[in-house]
């Protein structure tokens, strides 16, 4: 069993032990659809491919957000970051970063939701990056995945994904812990600890399990995502999907693992998000403004 040094499973494990929206239902669905699925690999075509993957996995995550709404996603956002590095833009570069805003950002990105939102997030990688890592956005990387979420999500507001639900803290940390699996994915570090990792609860992976029925909403929230309604950050069903989802992709790890098919969570998320893309028809996922996924 993977080790919880993050909080996120025994947090997520509290939320749906007391959740009146969401409930953990029938894994039969998507365990047909998912077993046999190869774990999808680093695609190295359309993202950048070169000596400064690090920095470039690095300011991908940092922009990895609310994509919903813009006709534009993240495959369109790691094509222009690659672009952008191949074409010698300074996006590598702490100082460049720590004073950029949206005009410049979306110079190199194309526009996208809450531009400035994006752009704060950048400026305060970089600071972190001048002030503490000796103006070496790579030298962030280190040695732990497991680390690297931590220090990313105590060290900035945009990676700080952590719920207060019914009074309790309840870590998500969806964007730290996907930079950390992203940097080993890519190749950009060797980490040793990414089986520690959750998977990384955003919207489209919970939309994938709620059409194979892996977890299910009542009728008044079930209402309110397919009426594309959103939710507010942080409210009490928001919360209960993010935790169901994390709660759910640790079952459908279990069963495989029991059935011998031993995979990281990351590894599940990674199947489960690739087989969301093909889905049609398919009920809406849920629509939240944020900065954490």
């Amino acid at each position: 069993m993977p080790a919880d040094p993050l909080g996120v499973r025994a947090g997520a494990r509290g939320v749906l032990a007391d959740a009146e929206d969401v409930m953990l239902g029938d894994l039969a669905g998507i365990l047909a659809a998912i077993r046999d699925a190869p774990v999808p690999t680093w695609d190295h075509h359309r993202h950048y491919d070169g000596p400064r993957m690090a920095e470039y996995v690095l300011v991908l995550s940092t922009l990895n957000f609310s994509f919903w709404g813009s006709g534009r996603g993240y495959w369109q956002l790691a094509e222009r970051l690659r672009d952008a590095f191949n074409a010698g833009r300074p996006l590598w570069k702490p100082g460049f970063l720590a004073v950029i805003d949206a005009e410049e950002l979306e110079r190199h990105t194309g526009e996208l939701p809450i531009m400035a939102e994006r752009a704060s997030a950048l400026r305060e990688l970089g600071r972190l990056a001048v002030d503490d890592f000796g103006g070496e956005l790579g030298e962030l990387v280190g040695t732990s995945a497991v680390e690297l979420a931590r220090m990313l999500s105590s060290r900035l507001a945009s990676y700080a994904d952590v719920a207060i639900y019914r009074g309790f803290r309840v870590p998500l940390l969806k964007r730290a812990q996907i930079a950390a699996a992203d940097l080993w994915g890519s190749g950009a570090a060797a980490y040793t600890d990414v089986a520690d990792l959750t998977c990384f609860p955003d919207y489209k992976l919970p939309q994938v399990l709620r059409h194979t029925g892996a977890i299910v909403y009542s009728d008044r929230l079930a209402r309110r995502v397919d009426d594309w309604q959103e939710l507010a950050p942080g409210e009490p069903a928001e919360v209960e999907i993010r935790a169901a989802t994390v709660v759910a992709v640790e079952a459908v790890r279990n069963t495989l693992a029991a059935e011998g098919r031993e995979l990281k969570a990351v590894e599940v998320d990674w199947i489960l998000w690739a087989h969301a893309q093909g889905l049609f028809p398919v009920r809406p996922y849920h629509r939240t403004r944020t900065v954490f996924y």
